[in-house]
């Protein structure tokens, strides 16, 4: 017994060696000194808000130590009939429970937080910011050791979202399962299957989300190239938002 819970400290405990995994893995942490460079080009069809948009976006990751990441995201966008200008600035963060040294299984917790900085059409003013203070935690728990060539995971967790001038305030609650598959060590397909719980908003509703990736490493454990597909059905009147895009990675 005690040999076990020595085991299970052991997991608890030492970071993970993040080189073991591809680029694009749901569970890659970049290592101590190590930053990750996400570049977004994303158009939106969204019925929920009711707008059609493209945007450039930014996202860069920190690795303070092996088993903790920090990072900052930013964007532009233009949002059809509406306006265009900045996105709200986002600080992120992630620290690992469980590392690969427990037989490829991993937990995460991941916590985000977005301040209201810009104007936004949502606010009747002019921008494309989203016009409110969102909040967001969700942990993430998986595996690359359960099935040959694949990453498996489940996430869980809330997003809350402040007030605007055309919304009330409200959460996004989601439960959502994970899968990369690889089929050599530089393609892999990822899958994500889930279901939100919007409550606030001046109504409930659920969502049933689906979204598929295709990853290319082009230089490996360097820089890869991900086009992206995501779809949901809302149980609202207005039901569907898409958003497909292409997301380029490099590891510095």
């Amino acid at each position: 017994m005690k040999k076990y819970i020595l085991l299970l400290a052991a997991a608890l405990i030492l970071p993970a060696n993040a080189k073991a995994l591809n680029i694009t893995d749901p569970f890659f942490m970049p290592a101590q000194g190590q930053i990750i460079s996400d570049t977004s080009l994303g158009f939106t069809n969204n019925a929920f808000k009711l707008d059609k948009s493209w945007g450039l976006y930014e996202s860069l990751s920190a690795g303070f130590r092996d088993n903790l990441m920090i990072g900052l995201s930013f964007g532009w966008a233009d949002i059809k009939h509406e306006d265009s200008g900045l996105q709200d600035i986002a600080i992120y963060g992630k620290y690992r429970f469980m590392s690969e040294i427990s037989h490829g299984r991993f937990l995460d917790l991941d916590v985000y937080f977005s301040p209201k900085m810009f104007d936004s059409p949502f606010n009747g003013d002019e921008g494309a910011a989203k016009g409110s203070t969102d909040f967001a935690m969700h942990g993430t728990i998986g595996s690359t050791s359960l099935l040959d060539n694949f990453t498996l995971g489940s996430r869980f967790g809330f997003k809350y979202m402040s007030s605007t001038d055309a919304m009330s305030a409200g959460s996004v609650w989601d439960l959502t399962g994970l899968a990369k598959y690889y089929w050599d060590d530089y393609n892999s397909l990822g899958f994500s299957l889930g279901l939100k719980g919007y409550f606030g908003f001046e109504e409930d509703f659920f969502g049933f989300a689906f979204g598929i990736d295709y990853s290319r490493e082009i230089i490996q454990d360097r820089f890869a190239l991900t086009p992206y597909y995501n779809i949901e059905k809302h149980t609202k009147d207005v039901t569907t938002s898409a958003v497909w895009g292409l997301n380029a990675r490099y590891l510095f």
